[in-house]
């Protein structure tokens, strides 16, 4: 029978701060192989108890199951994850996190913050019906109403709802956070490992001072991923309301006794032009896909990199505060890891803009056409207007036709500016990150050879 003591303990929050960071590393089969100080004082347990235990060893009862078979989906398929998770602790206690978990050779790399968003608060009660569900029917039955729940919160897929979330959790205690450490140099008792330390430590400060410039951009990436599937959109609309007036014109021109003909060629003409619009439309919403794709790709891995420089820096101060007492080893493994990952996706962010790249020029080249086409249906546009005003009152149809075609024609020229003038915005400034990633690769080398003489010191000690 529980306790009323133990009753008040499992409904009790264990303390997480929002400045605090925390991972742990696992193998394939989600043994746990290593974790910060922060992972065993919120788990309540000892550090013996939780290496080469299972990660389960903290999972609440309040999880629905279904989210864990979503993480290890994407696991399997060797792509991250971020998920909300509730844990529990040794003594009972609950607490909250937002799970960022990177696949790396042949383990698995899970760092964690503290969730503080609205989006946190709508996943709570997402995740009682996905449990209620799952109580009537199992896996099967909240696997079922899960896409559905997801559509009904904004989010096309999990792979969209992954990444608001945690893109708005890492922006919402960007303000919020405080660093652990605040130590003067002189008073840190000295020895080897903790002055290079202090080297590695600074180095992954510049890094994150790098990184953090590259996060501010990420309102950049956003705001250009929505223009371009928003004006996509609306060129997808207007390419067809010209086809349809096309054919209207061709249906008019046959109705017109006197100067069909000439209708007849201008209708023609429209129809013609219309329909190289309407293909140069479509492969234009191909390429918006794939920049909206890319656009996704490159904000994922720029939010990625910096926690992961950040899980770095607060990983060394957190030894630092502890005087290096964490085995040289361990720690070691631990940062080079956390490394690892970052040099990772710092690969990923280039090849991801450099396909960026290409596919920002195709889109404007292709902008570049439809705006050809834009000025030639103009000038039949002004032709036959004077042509119908010029004609009998039979031929009123056509003056209609002539001013509906001008208003498609300027909102589709205003639309192509649009997409023009930011494309060509956005495309310089993207060139200006790609020459600044070099800056970046340096540091990551210096950050790298300082790990290096760590691991050298290891094997003389």
């Amino acid at each position: 029978m529980q306790t009323i003591e133990q009753a008040v303990t499992i409904d009790q929050e264990a303390k997480f701060d929002i400045n605090e960071l925390f991972f742990s590393i696992t193998s394939k089969d989600s043994t746990i192989v290593s974790g910060n100080e922060v992972f065993v004082r919120i788990s309540g347990y000892t550090k013996q108890e939780l290496i080469g235990s299972f990660h389960n060893i903290i999972r609440h009862p309040d999880m629905p199951k279904i989210v864990f078979k979503t993480l290890w989906d994407y696991l399997n398929a060797g792509k991250p994850i971020v998920a909300y998770v509730k844990n529990r602790t040794k003594e009972g206690r609950y607490y909250w996190v937002l799970a960022v978990v990177f696949p790396l050779n042949d383990r698995y790399v899970s760092i964690r913050i503290k969730p503080n968003t609205p989006i946190f608060t709508a996943v709570k009660e997402l995740y009682s019906k996905l449990l209620m569900a799952e109580n009537k029917g199992g896996t099967e039955a909240s696997g079922n109403i899960f896409p559905a729940l997801l559509s009904n919160a904004g989010y096309e897929n999990y792979d969209q709802f992954m990444s608001d979330a945690f893109l708005q959790e890492l922006q919402g205690r960007q303000g919020l956070i405080s660093r652990i450490c605040h130590r003067e140099q002189d008073e840190e008792p000295s020895s080897p490992l903790l002055d290079n330390l202090k080297s590695v430590h600074t180095l992954s400060k510049k890094l994150m001072d790098e990184y953090d410039q590259w996060f501010e951009k990420i309102a950049m990436f956003t705001e250009i991923k929505s223009m371009f599937e928003e004006k996509g959109l609306i060129l997808g609309h207007l390419a067809r309301d010209i086809v349809f007036l096309s054919l209207n014109a061709s249906v008019s021109s046959y109705k017109i006794a006197s100067g069909g003909e000439t209708f007849g060629i201008l209708a023609r003409d429209i129809r013609t032009n219309a329909k190289e619009n309407d293909t140069l439309i479509n492969e234009m919403h191909e390429i918006v896909n794939n920049v909206s794709n890319s656009l996704s790709d490159i904000i994922f891995v720029i939010a990625s990199m910096r926690l992961q420089i950040e899980m770095v820096t607060y990983f060394i101060e957190e030894i630092s505060c502890n005087h290096g007492a964490m085995q040289s080893s361990e720690m070691n493994g631990n940062i080079c890891d956390l490394i690892a990952l970052i040099v990772e996706y710092t690969g990923k962010t280039k090849t991801s803009q450099l396909r960026l790249d290409g596919e920002i020029q195709e889109s404007l080249k292709h902008l570049d056409q439809l705006e050809q086409q834009m000025m030639y249906l103009g000038y039949i546009q002004v032709y036959g207007f004077m042509e119908a005003a010029a004609s009998y009152d039979e031929s009123v149809r056509f003056k209609v036709i002539f001013s509906q075609l001008k208003i498609l024609v300027e909102q589709t020229s205003q639309e192509i500016d649009a997409m023009q003038k930011n494309g060509k915005s956005f495309y310089r400034e993207n060139r200006r990150l790609m020459e600044k990633s070099t800056g970046i690769d340096r540091l990551l080398n210096y950050l790298q050879e300082e790990m290096m003489i760590i691991k050298e010191m290891e094997g003389q000690a």
